[in-house]
Formats: C-alpha cells, sequence, structure tokens
C-alpha cells in the first residue's frame, strides 16, 4: 500500500477576508468582484496513465473530502481511491478494488440506503459495469452489477428515474454499430436485478439529468457525440423517454463531448453548456415554451475543449464553467450573473488531456479547488485562492 503525503501552504486570504474586502467597498459604493487564482496545486500521482474521470465525497466518514480516479477507459488498469486529511493533502492512497477494468466514470450516491456513499462504476465492454459498497470507513467491496458486460458504456450519472426514494443509474452509451443508451433502476438495497430501460437511439458520452419544466420528473439531456442532433428528453410517470416527448437543442450535426445543467442568466430557468471539440464551448438558454435559444458561443476549437463542470467558484452565487482542454491550460469562464459576459481566468498547465473534475473545498479554507483528471499527464489538485488583488468592475 502507497501512502503519498504532500502539504500545501495554504493562502492566508481565506473566505473570511474577502467577505471583508467586498463589505468594505460596498460601504464606499463601489461594486467588486473577486477572481481567485489556482496558482497552488497538489499532484495526486506521480505518473500518468490513462485516467478517465474523478469523483469526489466524504467515503471513510471523517468529515473531509476524499478522491477517486477512474482509471482504464480502453485499457484495463485499477481505479485508486485518494483519503484527504481536510489540509489540503493526501494521507492515504489504495485500490478500489481487486480488478482491473476499462472504467470512464466512478458515481457516488448511497446505493443501498445504508447512509454511506457507494460507487458505480462505469465500465466499458467487455467488463461488468460494477456497484461497489462502503462499509462506511472507506472499504469497498463489489455486491452488486448494473447494465450488461457488452454494453460501449462511457459514463454514467444518478437520479431517481421514478421517484420511490431509491437512486437510479442511466448508461451514456457509445458504439460503431447503432446505440442505444439505458435507465437501470434501483430495485432495493442497491440491486439492479429489473431490465433497463431504452431510450435515445444514438450515441452519447455523458447524460445529464435535471428538471427543466418543474414537474417533479427528472428530465435528460442527451448530446449527441457523433455528427447528430441532441435533445433534452422529458421525464413523466411511465418512465418511457419517448422521442415523442423531447426537445432539440444545439446544431444538427453535433459532436459534443459533453453537456452540464445550471442557470447561468438568473431568469429561474434551466440552461445548458456543452464542449464541442470541433465547435468549442457553447451555451444554450432554456425558454419558457421549453425550448432551447440559439447557441451563444463562448470559445472556438482551436483550443480542443475536452472536459466541463459548472460551479460557483468565487462565492458570489453566479454559476462559472469549467473547461478542460486537449495539452492546452484549462480555463474558468467567471459569470456576471447574465449568462452572456465572462472573465476567462485559465490555469494549470498544458499537459495531457483533460478528463473531468471535480470540484470541492479539500483544504477547508472556504473557497472551491478543482481536481482535474488526466490522461498522459498526471492528475492533479488546484486550489482556489484570492491573494491576488481583486478586480474591480
Amino acid at each position: 500500500m502507497v501512502c503519498l503525503v504532500i502539504t500545501i501552504t495554504q493562502s492566508s486570504f481565506a473566505q473570511q477576508d474577502v467577505n471583508a474586502l467586498k463589505d468594505k467597498h460596498e460601504r464606499k459604493g463601489k461594486d467588486i468582484t473577486v477572481y481567485p487564482d489556482f496558482d497552488h496545486s497538489l499532484l495526486l500521482e506521480a505518473k500518468s496513465d490513462t485516467t478517465a474521470n474523478i469523483s469526489s465525497g466524504d467515503f471513510d466518514g471523517d468529515g473531509h473530502l476524499d478522491i477517486l480516479l477512474v482509471k482504464g477507459r480502453h485499457w484495463p488498469i485499477l481505479d485508486r481511491v485518494l483519503l484527504g486529511d481536510g489540509k489540503g493533502s493526501i494521507r492515504k492512497v489504495y485500490n478500489l478494488g481487486e480488478m482491473s477494468d476499462r472504467s470512464y466514470t466512478g458515481a457516488v450516491a448511497d446505493f443501498n440506503g445504508d447512509g454511506f456513499p457507494d460507487i458505480a462504476v462505469s465500465n466499458d465492454n467487455p467488463d461488468r459495469k460494477l456497484v461497489y459498497f462502503n462499509d462506511g470507513k472507506g472499504n469497498f467491496k463489489v455486491v452488486s452489477e448494473f447494465g450488461r458486460p457488452e454494453w460501449p458504456t462511457r459514463n454514467i450519472s444518478v437520479a431517481d428515474i421514478n421517484r420511490d426514494g431509491l437512486p437510479d443509474i442511466i448508461l451514456a452509451n457509445r458504439g460503431d454499430s447503432p446505440t442505444l443508451n439505458y435507465i437501470c433502476l434501483n430495485t432495493g438495497n442497491g440491486q439492479f436485478n429489473g431490465n433497463c430501460i431504452p431510450f435515445a437511439p444514438y450515441p452519447t458520452t455523458t447524460i445529464t439529468p435535471a428538471n427543466f419544466n418543474n414537474d417533479g420528473f427528472v428530465d435528460l439531456v442527451v448530446p449527441h457525440r457523433d455528427g447528430g442532433q441532441s435533445y433534452v428528453y422529458f421525464g413523466s410517470s411511465d418512465t418511457s423517454y419517448s422521442d415523442n416527448h423531447r426537445v432539440p437543442f444545439g446544431p444538427s450535426k453535433a459532436t459534443i463531448r459533453v453537456a452540464a445543467v445550471a442557470d447561468f442568466n438568473g431568469d429561474h430557468m434551466l440552461d445548458i453548456v456543452t464542449v464541442d471539440e470541433y465547435k468549442g464551448v457553447d451555451l444554450y438558454f432554456g425558454q419558457k415554451d421549453q425550448t432551447f435559444s440559439e447557441g451563444i458561443s463562448l470559445a472556438g476549437p482551436k483550443i480542443v475543449p475536452y472536459a466541463l463542470a459548472v460551479a460557483d467558484l468565487n462565492n458570489d452565487k453566479k454559476i462559472d464553467i469549467i473547461v478542460g482542454h486537449v495539452e492546452a491550460p484549462s480555463t474558468v469562464f467567471f459569470n456576471d450573473g447574465t449568462g452572456r459576459n465572462f472573465k476567462k481566468v485559465s490555469f494549470g498547465d498544458a499537459k495531457g488531456t483533460v478528463y473531468g473534475f471535480a470540484i470541492g473545498d479539500f483544504n477547508e479554507d472556504g473557497m472551491s479547488d478543482i481536481a482535474v483528471a488526466r490522461s498522459d499527464a498526471p492528475n492533479i489538485l488546484y486550489f482556489g485562492n484570492t491573494k491576488s488583488k481583486p478586480r474591480m468592475r
């Protein structure tokens, strides 16, 4: 067992200092926006491999965020668990399980209802898709499976599709032949024994759950990956996600790798942001008639975008956009709240390809940090801090 412990000096400009600075300028009638930088970092591993994604949660119940590195893609590798100490260091590292597999995503949820975060791993063909149960101390054991090993699964997401209080699994599949995506319902105690529900007959590499029409049912954003139309499938009581109950978004020949959902313009309607390696980064606003606007380009494809996350990184209650690239630094698009004006801030190096992000306060200083999964470069954690002078607007 290898234990990786690396310490980092935390920023002295903690969140209380940010708030004090804002209060000072607000009293003087000035509007201030603080943009954190991500200059301090921690290598999560010394070597490079084909890491596909990264997730976080408190796996061992100590109150501090931990990290899951999901590895493999087309080549079987062991997934890894990294336990954090809450101070920006990793105190323990070990394999998630004993099996090397072709993994793309590790979804974290309490699948068996015991109060501890479990992990479902979206393995590609021909590997079984596995659910690891957590004993509450960060020890994981395979107890359940979902879907079929031959499915070309890329990513999974989790939502309570049939409103029974149990987390279900949505599989995004991308194959060379005609492709179906699936919903596997949790039948209780983290078991997925029933037949999975097919929908969206086209290749995709992410599916994002949301509720666009506030009807209480989960809607699913299904971007087309290989040159076709993307759709939002609206949920209903029958959980069928029919082609008759969907609306298009984006171009008719999209090659979208990932989409994310948030209200970027503050109109209380959800919007969709996408990264398309041939088109760039685009934002589609939700409209009152449950359709979506034409795309607003945030960045072109000259620097190839490949990974995406959304979060409020500077604590201004406005959702920002984080984009990872192929052999280029990552970019944060800080949102002014209109969804049309963004301050671009680059961070990190130009090594490898960014495959995924996990956002959280890993050193517990009140500022969000960005954990990055990379292929052909070491995985890394960037710490948000505001030691630099705030920018006025």
